[in-house]
């Protein structure tokens, strides 16, 4: 495997471990959210409402939020690529952006467990 190759599959790889995880779920599972300010407050005063499963509900709508926001940039960062000519480069090492099945369907494949094709 080239260099670039391989700083993809890690860039991908890093994109949908922390996918699975944001501060605004947890906030909602543990019932309290850090900071203060009236919209700390407010969105205390809700958790407090909730019960445990209603919270994990929306922590589950949270962290669904969070990878919609990475999926949606990184197809933004692939139609540059395709449409605008852009070029992403680590340490001289040119990503192949487009060499697998896209980066926002290669974000959803390994967050979904999809192993990397010439890693089998």
């Amino acid at each position: 495997m080239d260099r670039g190759t391989g700083i993809y599959q890690a860039l991908v790889d890093a994109l949908a471990e922390k996918s699975k995880s944001c501060a605004d779920a947890n906030w909602a599972r543990n019932g309290a959210a850090k900071g203060s300010g009236p919209q700390i407050e407010k969105l205390n005063a809700i958790f407090a409402k909730l019960t445990a499963e209603e919270r994990e509900t929306l922590a589950q709508y949270a962290l669904d939020a969070y990878a919609g926001g990475i999926y949606d940039a990184l197809c933004e960062l692939e139609w540059y690529a395709d449409c605008r000519n852009m070029k992403i480069t680590v340490e001289g090492a040119e990503l192949p952006l487009s060499g697998f099945e896209g980066m926002g369907n290669d974000f959803i494949g390994r967050r979904e467990g999809w192993a990397w094709p010439d890693a089998e």
